[in-house]
């Protein structure tokens, strides 16, 4: 099978990816040509599929060390890599009855830990992750190769595997006559910066800090929502300074860690950090939630703003289910008034499944074994090629 995949000069694969907010998964078909002069990345269908509420609870009590087994996580491993499979299936059948045959699948997994820099090696601290969705079955449900664990070379090389998909977006987005910076904002905010004319080594790319992960986990708290639509609730806040002051202490943001985080950090124990505090400062609901979300405007701002001013950049591009907050992204415009944010629509690329189209892209590298890490964005001492190769038992 792998030899029939290597002798097509462009391949059409599906990505799968499920972020750090943890809500479900997303699905992008793309075809991609990688063997040509320049290489092209063509999307031709997409699907946003949410987790049902048992397996999203399963995946949460993982996140935050409420399992009491190893066994659980086993089984939480083969029920992601089911419902991967199932959802991967039925998409399947939806393309082939538009004539459209898939070739490969690219999964990312669920995320349940990401420890950068605080794994003790007997060289010194490393670099650990862990992404369940068990790609066997996907590829036993599908009949299709599989390609998982985009992050482990990228750790094994002493990298932090994070931001991993960054060539993958140099190739999608490096341009020759003009810089472009991104944001993405998704469950933890990270941004992306291509310098015109230069090559993907020449590129910047580091997590910022909270995102939706932590909105959304205020949501459920306070509001008894699963997130806060459009920013609703926290517009009808008032943004606490002393609270905002606390928070930015935090040692990621200021900048004294590498390229990337989690919900380790920004996620349930910065909560409960930040409920202390708001009861103690007799806050609102509403206050939390507009405190919070400035602390994410602002750790974008921080982040992307020595950028800006050297390269004098004036446009902004954003994907993420964050683009959808308009509480955030005013926000955003106050941080930064002499910036046009735009979607990355406007470079034609759909924002609901971009991460999607990047571990498809990913996929299709590592079946020609082409490197997709970047040592200058990842920490490691060498490129390493993303993805182990998963067979299925039937054609």
């Amino acid at each position: 099978m792998l030899k029939k995949l290597l002798s097509k000069k462009s391949l059409i694969v599906i990505g799968l990816n499920s972020g750090t907010s943890s809500d479900g998964l997303d699905l992008a078909a793309v075809r991609i040509d990688l063997l040509s002069g320049k290489p092209s990345v063509k999307f031709i269908a997409g699907d946003m599929v949410s987790y049902p509420e048992k397996l999203h609870s399963l995946i949460i009590d993982a996140i935050n060390d409420r399992i009491s087994s190893i066994d659980e996580l086993i089984r939480l491993d083969r029920n992601l890599g089911r419902f991967y499979g199932d959802r991967a299936r039925l998409f399947i059948r939806d393309l082939k009855r538009k004539g459209i045959g898939p070739d490969l699948i690219a999964s990312h997994g669920q995320t349940v830990r990401h420890i950068p820099g605080r794994v003790l090696m007997p060289q010194g601290k490393a670099s650990g992750t862990l992404q369940l969705g068990h790609p066997e079955t996907i590829a036993e449900q599908t009949g299709l190769m599989t390609v998982a664990d985009f992050r482990q070379a990228d750790i094994a090389a002493g990298g932090e595997g994070a931001p991993i998909t960054s060539y993958a977006m140099w190739l999608l987005f490096g341009n020759r006559q003009e810089h472009r910076l991104m944001i993405n904002i998704g469950g933890i905010a990270n941004y992306f910066f291509f310098p015109k004319g230069k090559p993907a080594d020449m590129m910047f790319a580091a997590d910022c800090g909270p995102g939706n992960s932590l909105l959304d986990i205020i949501s459920r708290r306070y509001l008894g929502r699963k997130y806060d639509p459009k920013g609703r609730f926290a517009s009808k806040g008032t943004i606490s300074k002393r609270l905002l002051t606390i928070l930015l202490a935090d040692n990621y943001l200021q900048g004294k860690y590498g390229p990337s985080t989690g919900r380790e950090r920004f996620g349930e124990k910065f909560v409960e950090k930040i409920m202390k505090v708001s009861s103690q400062l007799s806050l609102s609901k509403y206050d939390i939630l507009a405190t919070a979300t400035e602390l994410t405007a602002i750790a974008v701002s921080r982040s992307i703003t020595p950028h800006l001013e050297k390269y004098d950049i004036s446009n902004v591009y954003l994907f993420g289910g964050g683009i959808k907050n308009e509480y955030l992204l005013s926000r955003l415009r106050v941080a930064l008034p002499d910036v046009g944010f735009f979607s990355v629509d406007n470079l034609g690329c759909n924002p609901d499944y971009l991460e999607a189209i990047c571990y498809a892209v990913m996929g299709a590298m590592a079946i020609h074994s082409l490197p997709a890490g970047l040592p200058k964005i990842t920490g490691a001492r060498r490129r390493a090629i993303a993805g182990r190769i998963v067979q299925p038992s039937r054609g």
